[in-house]
């Protein structure tokens, strides 16, 4: 499976018939969400505001839950695929090909950075003000210690060593060459210092210097279930509670816990045969949570059990990212234009037009 693939999922798939409805009803010239948008992340700034980033370089911007929303400016045509906000104006964004951007003015206009890399960002989690951690292609953290000023390209080894050299390589089959960078695609930090990291291979990364160093956590996941360490599922996304419980989603449906900080991760049960990629989950202080991922399915925790979800209506794109500002107030996003709000912690998901 190639590292984008799934990120395409969308020029596949077919949106809900019930999102189209609404958008129809906007005036076409009017119009700021298209059946061609495909939406990656959501971000909230309290609940009534959410900034959305996409294919082509599209962000948008609602301050009043999404009634209406404006398009800001960017000047750049690559994907964005993440956003992380340090307070109410100013924040970041990371996407295709190394694309690093700023923002000051709560998400109207962003300015490109350069930070040094070309390689494609996939998330960006800002620890505190000044250090901000990415992830993406081919193992590389990036990170800055000064708020943006300089940035440092940091690349993670993986286990077993390998320098490149054909001496290192002997021995190893083509999948272990291939593991040696795995695709990162997810990061979060509980604090200034305590952070964790997930991508290919079953790969969970996890920091405690605020991420001078990593380290590999997914070993114990490997056992009944899961015979060999590259047997293990992708993880697309990551979420904490505080430093002691960590929740990953990622390919087959697979969802896993730590309660202990990382030191032991276990497979969660699912309700049901469910074996669809979960991209993304959120998690909240009392042990509940959301997950999304292909084909519109969302699942939902409660009292210890994930759950699949219902959203009120068929959706068939892809969901990319789910935001929530708080238990009542949240987004999902993803492929054909797709934007979900609720105001009741889930009970009923409104599509927003504009």
């Amino acid at each position: 499976m190639t590292r984008l693939r799934l990120l395409s999922l969308g020029a596949l798939l077919l949106s809900a018939a019930a999102c189209h409805q609404e958008v129809d009803q906007t005036p076409l010239i009017d119009r700021k969400i298209y059946l061609t948008d495909k939406f990656y992340d959501v971000k909230t700034i309290g609940k009534d505001k959410a900034i959305v980033v996409g294919y082509g370089g599209k962000i948008i911007v609602t301050n009043d839950g999404g009634r209406n929303w404006e398009v800001a400016k960017t000047d750049t045509d690559s994907a964005v695929y993440n956003v992380a906000m340090v307070d109410e104006q100013n924040g970041w964004a990371v996407g295709q090909a190394g694309l690093v951007m700023k923002t000051t003015d709560g998400g109207k206009t962003w300015t490109k950075i350069d930070a040094g890399t070309q390689l494609s960002m996939f998330a960006i989690y800002a620890a505190s003000p000044q250090r901000l951690v990415a992830v993406g292609e081919k193992a590389n953290i990036l990170k800055t210690n000064d708020g943006g000023a300089t940035w440092e390209t940091q690349h993670f080894q993986a286990k077993p060593a390998a320098t490149g050299s054909n001496e290192a390589m002997k021995g190893l089959s083509d999948t272990e060459i291939i593991a040696q960078d795995p695709a990162l695609y997810d990061v979060r930090f509980v604090d200034a210092d305590n952070g964790w990291v997930v991508g290919e291979f079953g790969k969970i990364l996890h920091t405690t210097d605020g991420g001078k160093t990593w380290s590999e956590q997914q070993g114990t996941l490997v056992g009944e279930e899961i015979v060999d360490a590259l047997d293990l599922p992708t993880f697309y996304g990551v979420d904490c509670i505080d430093a002691q419980q960590c929740t990953a989603v990622g390919l087959d449906g697979r969802i896993a816990s730590t309660t202990d900080g990382g030191k032991t991760w276990k497979f969660e049960q699912v309700e049901g045969d469910f074996k669809e990629p979960l991209f993304t989950v959120q998690l909240f202080p009392d042990g509940t949570g959301w997950a999304a991922g292909v084909a519109g399915e969302v699942m939902k925790r409660e009292n210890g059990e994930w759950k699949q979800g219902d959203l009120g209506m068929r959706v068939f794109s892809w969901l990319r990212n789910v935001g929530f500002s708080d238990p009542e107030n949240g987004w999902l996003v993803g492929g054909f234009g797709t934007i979900l709000r609720t105001r009741d912690g889930g009970k009923t998901w409104i599509p927003s037009a504009a």
